[in-house]
């Protein structure tokens, strides 16, 4: 007999690997030192609400890094990267309002500055892993 595979849970399988071999290039004391040069004297917190914001925030642009990488894919085959922004730019909005709601901790009130501020903070992380992911799949490593 043979075993009969879902399509769902090979992809899943596949997308993960990428992920984890992307997440092994990525520099977590280069990510947490921008952070910290970025926005530390916005985060206003005691010392242990101030922790779970930051991490939260480290979340946030480890997941916007690795947003980048999987639209990657559109890049490596001929997209020009401002039709694969378009593409991502929902995901990308949503993450940074989330980025920005937990930095300055408001959650109805948006400040234009402050957002665009967060936003290029992410907009930098989402670039790192669209070139490293595309560059991955150029080396045919995405394997």
């Amino acid at each position: 007999m043979n075993l009969i595979t879902n399509f769902r849970e090979k992809r899943r399988a596949k997308q993960i690997t990428f992920e984890k071999s992307l997440l092994r290039e990525l520099k977590i004391m280069q990510l947490k030192a921008q952070l910290k040069d970025s926005f530390s004297y916005c985060i206003d917190a005691d010392i242990n609400q101030r922790k779970a914001r930051e991490d939260y925030c480290l979340e946030l642009a480890v997941e916007t890094y690795l947003l980048g990488a999987r639209y990657s894919r559109f890049g490596f085959y001929g997209e020009p990267i401002e039709n694969v922004k378009r593409r991502s730019a929902k995901e990308s909005e949503w993450l940074a309002y989330l980025f920005y709601s937990s930095v300055f901790g408001r959650k109805d009130d948006i400040q234009t500055e402050p957002f665009d501020r967060c936003k290029s903070f992410l907009n930098n992380w989402w670039l790192d892993g669209y070139v490293k992911g595309e560059r991955r799949h150029k080396l045919r490593l995405s394997k």
